[in-house]
C-alpha cells in the first residue's frame, strides 16, 4: 500500500501513528538495524514500522521483517508491550511533529536466518546488541523474565 507523501503527512500530523517493532534475538543478543531516515535516523533501532489499515499485527510484523531485513520470518512472535513516542522528524520532513504507539513483538532468529539478512534501502547496517535503545522504553505486558520464559516454552514446544 502506498500514500502519497502529502497526504501520509497530513495523517501523522493528525492522528496516531500504529506500528509494530519486533526484538529480534539470536543467541541472547538482539538485532538492531541502523537507519538511514528519520525517524532515529543513525540510531540502532529494532526492526519495524507502521502497521496498514485492515492488516493485523502479526501480518505487519513479518512483513516488516521481509521488507527491512529480507527474511521470510515463519517464527513464533509474541506480543511483550507496547512503545510510545513523539516525533519531530521522519522521511518526508525535518519540521513536524507526530505520535506513535508500538505493540513491541518478540522472535528468535535462526542461524540460518542470520545469514539471510538483507537490508532494504532505509537501513545502512545491522548489529546484534545486549540492550535495547535508551529511548525505547517498552511498557511491558507482563515481567519480561516471565514473557521469555514463556516465549522459549512456545519455541520448544513448535519445534
Amino acid at each position: 500500500m502506498w500514500i502519497e507523501a502529502e497526504t501520509y503527512k497530513l495523517i501523522l500530523e493528525n492522528s496516531v501513528n500504529v506500528c509494530v517493532d519486533i526484538i529480534l534475538r539470536h543467541k541472547e543478543k538482539l538485532l538492531l538495524i541502523k537507519r538511514k531516515e528519520e525517524p532515529m535516523q543513525g540510531t540502532p533501532w529494532p526492526v519495524g514500522g507502521r502497521v496498514w489499515k485492515g492488516e493485523k499485527q502479526i501480518d505487519a510484523c513479518r512483513r516488516k521483517i521481509k521488507e527491512e531485513i529480507g527474511i521470510d520470518y515463519t517464527g513464533p512472535l509474541i506480543p511483550i508491550g507496547f512503545y510510545e513516542d513523539t516525533y519531530t522528524a521522519n522521511s518526508f520532513s525535518d519540521d513536524t511533529s507526530y505520535s506513535t504507539i508500538s505493540i513491541v513483538w518478540a522472535g528468535q532468529l535462526s542461524p540460518e536466518d542470520v545469514k539471510k539478512i538483507e537490508l532494504d534501502s532505509t537501513s545502512e547496517d545491522y548489529g546484534f546488541y545486549t540492550r535495547l535503545p535508551k529511548r525505547f522504553k517498552v511498557t511491558m505486558f507482563s515481567d519480561f523474565a516471565e514473557a521469555i520464559e514463556e516465549w522459549d516454552k512456545k519455541i520448544k514446544s513448535e519445534a
